[in-house]
């Protein structure tokens, strides 16, 4: 989700544009500029103090005074036309980009380049995963990742502040990035295919065993476990009778996440049946029965990392070399 800011929105027929330039720069205390801002008729002493720096001239450029706020990133184009308050005014939520071309112009080109790789990544993706290396980025830009990690992990915070991005892992070669899947064409037809599958996994098993209980009408079910041949991603674990909250985000889970002792610490969850999978409010959703609620919350929890290092050590078996370890991001 893109952060909130605070906007100006008026009733407009038209945009009616005018060139300007920044004159001079008045930085107001917080309080001041708040009043400012919610008064901009009244008269100010610092519009009255540089009144003969605010015109149109005879090309029709707007020369200004910015006004803005300690320790705030907004500011107020001002063009008094010779009065003391602000006649003539354009609220602007970036100042320092507006007073510094280079920093704007370098600001659009990291942004540019952000929905390049994320456009790039959603299209191409299966799994919600993919790599971006740094040369391969360079080709794009006019600036070197390689040469300055500090750039490297602010393009990895422009992206997770987008929506479509979970997590960016920061390696020395490469930035690596998990998507949504519900921004994925590609991974959203894996799971649907994946959910396909596990409907008729619902149905299987022997033939005479399903037979002997429909006639008691009864239907098959599957388990957890066996559906875990395949590689489940941003999955959250859910009970088919009670709600404990937002479920944990299981990052990957498959049949070789736990080890041996794993796999009999939490039997009980792994045989609980699978009634049903689906995308909720949360992601993709597994709602499971025949176990007991906490477990299963516990379960979730493990596999996120809450709980001691020794038992997380004994039951989850370790990232094979070249798997993302440490989340440098996450949004």
């Amino acid at each position: 989700m893109i952060n909130p800011v605070d906007m100006l929105f008026l009733y407009k027929p038209d945009f009616k544009f005018q060139k300007a330039e920044i004159e001079k720069k008045v930085c107001l205390p917080a309080g001041e500029f708040e009043e400012f801002l919610r008064n901009p008729l009244e008269g100010l002493p610092c519009i009255e103090e540089n009144i003969d720096l605010m015109q149109e001239d005879r090309d029709g450029i707007y020369h200004c005074l910015l006004v803005t706020g300690e320790g705030r990133r907004d500011g107020v184009l001002v063009e008094s036309e010779g009065y003391g308050y602000a006649r003539y005014a354009s609220y602007v939520p970036d100042a320092a980009a507006l007073e510094y071309d280079s920093l704007s112009e370098f600001g659009a080109g990291l942004s540019w380049l952000a929905d390049r790789m994320i456009q790039a990544g959603t299209d191409g993706t299966r799994d919600g995963n993919w790599t971006f290396y740094l040369d391969q980025i360079q080709e794009e830009c006019d600036f070197s990742l390689s040469e300055n990690p500090a750039l490297t992990e602010l393009l990895a915070d422009m992206l997770v502040e987008r929506p479509e991005v979970h997590l960016a892992y920061v390696r020395s070669d490469c930035l690596e990035l998990r998507f949504h899947p519900e921004f994925c064409p590609n991974c959203q037809k894996e799971t649907e295919d994946c959910q396909s599958q596990a409907g008729v996994a619902l149905q299987a098993g022997d033939p005479g065993e399903q037979r002997e209980q429909k006639d008691e009408g009864q239907t098959m079910e599957a388990c957890l476990k066996d559906l875990l041949c395949a590689r489940w991603e941003n999955l959250h674990l859910v009970h088919d009778e009670i709600d404990y909250g937002l479920p944990h985000t299981i990052v990957e889970l498959d049949g070789t996440t736990l080890t041996a002792a794993g796999k009999e610490a939490w039997a009980d969850v792994l045989n609980a049946k699978v009634v049903r999978i689906f995308r909720g409010y949360s992601g993709l959703q597994m709602e499971l029965s025949g176990v007991k609620a906490g477990r299963l919350e516990a379960f979730s929890a493990m596999l996120a990392g809450y709980c001691n290092v020794e038992d997380y050590e004994n039951w989850v078996n370790e990232l094979e070399e070249g798997q993302a370890v440490p989340v440098i991001q996450e949004g």
